[in-house]
């Protein structure tokens, strides 16, 4: 609850919840511009409360969509705008609870006491409920949050100083707000027809009753002319008066004391009252448990004797039923032992008479088996052999097609096997000659002269052995000695 309203400087928009939030009696910020030096092309508006821009310090209107402006701008992201147009004021929109109390006011009977009265208020200017924003510029720039404060305590006041001297201080407790419900007698509205809440009420109660519900009357009365006066003052200047309640009354020490000194003794005549009713109620219970237990016990031992009886008559009966049932059970055994002996006996002659028809029926189809089984046997056996000598007709059909084809094919490649024999032998051929090539102990000569050949290779022999002793240098020379050929000499000379 505000005691007092005020405006206040911060230093961004952002702030602005967490100020209305913990100042009470907050109504209107003033946002700077944020840190020095920025340049921001964009603003925001907080939601929860009334935002007015200026441009260059001139209020700047809100353009929508449909091309209507507002004096007041809606919450959110605001993009792009220059530096120079950004947020001069933010008015809150929740409920403002005002701490007004009036002090010294005299009664009817000239009793100084203190009146503390609360004012609930807010700021107008929601399009949404159908109000002008204008009225929002009206507050900041006219009405202001001192403004608004005094003239609220000045109304108030005067309303409340005529309400006190119209009243003794005896009334003045009533016009408490929220004051309609009583203490232990329950509300005021009650007419006392409860014997147990009469106990508690002293021999004027009644009277004081009647004239506390003739005060809270009136001073709801008071409080809802108060509420309609300061709305017809207020609403033109953007202000609506929700609610005005009276908090407490509070009267001088020693009247309270005596106003306390009365309800003692009404609350000890009453509280004798109250003694002297449990003491009879209590006498009255006492005698009446005793009343009802002689008669439960009374009623106890006729029914233990009733009880009785019926027992002994429900025995008789419970024994004449069970011999019944002795009997009836001793006659349906006999008759469900011939029940079954006679039906052991039709099942055994219907299973005897079961299997001979099956022994009967497995001979019967075990002599067709046997009998189709040789059938099929025979007839198997005849086809296979038909089959056999159709396939070795048809095999043999086959195999002389094939050498004939193959016969034709081996006369017609005839030329082609044997050029192909003949290209593998040249081939052959030309491998031994390149492997002669390589041996670099060949001897090749011209002459068919079987001397001549020999005298050619022990020569190669001896020049390409350094060694005469050489074991192949020896075997040459010996089969040239061996040799003696004549034509050996010619060449031994010119040598």
């Amino acid at each position: 609850m505000a005691t007092s309203l005020i405006s206040e400087d911060c230093s961004s928009v952002s702030d602005a919840n967490s100020l209305f939030s913990t100042e009470k009696g907050l109504l209107v910020l003033r946002p700077g511009a944020g840190c020095l030096g920025c340049t921001k092309w964009w603003f925001t508006i907080p939601d929860g409360c009334y935002a007015i821009v200026t441009r260059h310090g001139a209020d700047l209107d809100y353009t929508h969509s449909d091309g209507t402006t507002t004096a007041v701008w809606p919450p959110g992201l605001h993009y792009p705008y220059p530096p120079w147009i950004g947020v001069s004021n933010l008015v809150t929109k929740q409920s403002i609870v005002l701490d007004l109390p009036v002090k010294a006011c005299k009664t009817k009977d000239n009793v100084t006491v203190n009146i503390d009265v609360a004012l609930a208020f807010r700021i107008m200017g929601d399009k949404d409920l159908g109000e002008d924003p204008e009225l929002v510029r009206k507050f900041v720039y006219e009405v202001k949050p001192r403004g608004l404060e005094q003239q609220l305590r000045d109304a108030q006041e005067e309303a409340v100083r005529a309400l006190a001297r119209s009243m003794k201080h005896t009334q003045i407790y009533g016009i408490r707000s929220g004051s309609e419900t009583g203490g232990v007698g329950g509300t005021l509205d009650d007419d006392g027809d409860d014997d147990g809440d009469r106990v508690l009420e002293g021999t004027s109660d009644a009277v004081d009753r009647r004239k506390a519900k003739m005060s809270i009357e009136k001073g709801r009365d008071v409080t809802e002319e108060m509420k309609a006066r300061l709305n017809r003052q207020f609403i033109p200047q953007g202000i609506q008066v929700l609610s005005v309640m009276i908090k407490s009354v509070h009267l001088p020490g020693d009247i309270t004391t005596q106003m306390s000194e009365k309800t003692m003794v009404i609350s000890q005549n009453a509280q004798q009252r109250m003694y002297h009713e449990d003491a009879m109620q209590n006498t009255r219970m006492e005698e009446e448990v005793e009343t009802m237990l002689q008669t439960f016990h009374e009623q106890r031992e006729q029914e233990m004797t009733s009880g009785a009886e019926t027992i002994n008559a429900e025995q008789v009966k419970l024994n004449d039923s069970m011999a019944q049932a002795s009997k009836s059970e001793a006659n349906i055994r006999e008759e469900t032992n011939i029940k079954i002996n006679n039906i052991k006996a039709e099942n055994n002659l219907e299973v005897q008479r079961v299997k001979d028809r099956m022994h009967e029926s497995v001979e019967k189809i075990t002599a067709e088996s046997e009998k189709e089984a040789a059938e099929l046997l025979a007839n198997t056996k005849v086809d296979t052999q038909t089959l056999l000598s159709d396939a070795e007709l048809q095999s043999a059909k086959n195999k002389a097609d094939a050498d004939r084809i193959i016969a034709k094919a081996e006369g017609k490649i005839a030329p082609w096997v044997e050029k192909k024999k003949a290209y593998e032998t040249k081939v052959r051929e030309m491998n031994v000659y390149k492997n002669l090539s390589n041996n670099d102990d060949l001897v090749i000569s011209g002459n068919n002269d079987e001397g001549v050949n020999l005298i050619t290779v022990a020569d190669s022999i001896m020049q390409n052995v350094g060694d005469p002793s050489n074991r192949s240098a020896i075997i040459a020379e010996l089969a040239i000695i061996g040799k003696g050929s004549a034509s050996i000499l010619p060449t031994v000379t010119e040598a």
